[in-house]
């Protein structure tokens, strides 16, 4: 089986090094309504991959899954505030690859289709626009090189082998144009930042990261758990410095007011235990509590 996953690239048009651009962005967002913030308080999370010598910064979140709306939103959303070009790309099972640019507006320009699409779209599939594109095509290479990939790609084993060919026509980074929020960790080329939304004077909205820390923690630790450091919420408990009891939520990717609490028991002789991963990575034994109900 292959890979899902979904992220965008924001083109960098005006060059910005990575603290401008982590300024500019946070500035935008805070015009927006938003502040930087802690993980447990946040509204909105994303992490920025950025790369050397390259146009293009790429941007992903916790809530983006393939294809959803989420994703599409916030792409088109994006574009807007920063006023410039972005590309929303989706990797369907390894096998094929959309992806949709959306203009300086938030509106979609074009869509580029990359991969063995057939099963998915059907047999017209058509080549993108060359108006659209073109504006993008690097110093050395041509539209006529991008069309060949793009007809050839069916023959790649990995899709994501096709997108790591084509990203330098374009100016992306051959490695970040595949980047997904499940190998994200913190480095000098990748940032986590965490926004809520600025209190007013009728009262500062709570988000579900801080009530589940105020109501379940609250309860949990007094159990005994403690909250890891890590940018998701799991509580602990060591039960004679061997047996770990953990309790953590999820929310729900389609439903934003909806959210899982999942358990599960561990030895610390277990090969992995990993809580700077999402709870789905560690579903193998941590449980819904939906399932005995």
């Amino acid at each position: 089986m292959g890979n899902f996953f979904t992220s965008t690239q924001i083109f960098n048009k005006e060059q910005l090094n990575n603290k401008e651009f982590i300024d500019t962005f946070c500035n935008k967002m805070k015009e927006a309504g938003y502040v930087t913030c802690e993980s447990d308080e946040a509204e909105k999370s994303y992490v920025l991959r950025f790369a050397d010598n390259c146009k293009w910064v790429t941007i992903t979140s916790e809530d983006y899954e393939q294809g959803n709306q989420t994703a599409l939103n916030d792409t088109s959303r994006i574009a807007k505030m920063l006023n410039t070009s972005c590309v929303n790309i989706t990797v369907i099972d390894s096998d094929c690859s959309v992806m949709e640019l959306f203009d300086e507006n938030g509106n979609k320009a074009d869509t580029l289709i990359i991969g063995r699409a057939d099963d998915y779209f059907g047999d017209s599939i058509s080549l993108p626009s060359e108006s659209e594109w073109k504006l993008f095509l690097s110093d050395g290479s041509s539209w006529e090189k991008l069309c060949e990939i793009i007809n050839n790609s069916k023959s790649f084993g990995f899709v994501e082998d096709g997108l790591s060919e084509l990203a330098p026509l374009i100016g992306m980074d051959e490695r970040n144009i595949t980047f997904s929020f499940d190998e994200a960790s913190e480095d000098e080329q990748t940032v986590f930042l965490n926004f809520k939304i600025i209190a007013t004077t009728k009262g500062k909205r709570v988000t579900l990261n801080t009530a589940f820390n105020q109501i379940f923690g609250e309860a949990l630790e007094f159990l005994g758990f403690e909250k890891t450091k890590t940018r998701h919420p799991y509580y602990v408990r060591i039960i004679n410095d061997e047996i770990l009891h953990v309790i953590t939520f999820k929310k729900d990717s389609f439903c934003k007011n909806k959210f899982e609490i999942f358990a599960g028991v561990a030895s610390i002789y277990r090969t992995l235990i990993d809580f700077e991963q999402d709870v789905f990575y560690n579903t193998t034994w941590l449980v819904s509590i939906c399932s005995f109900m």
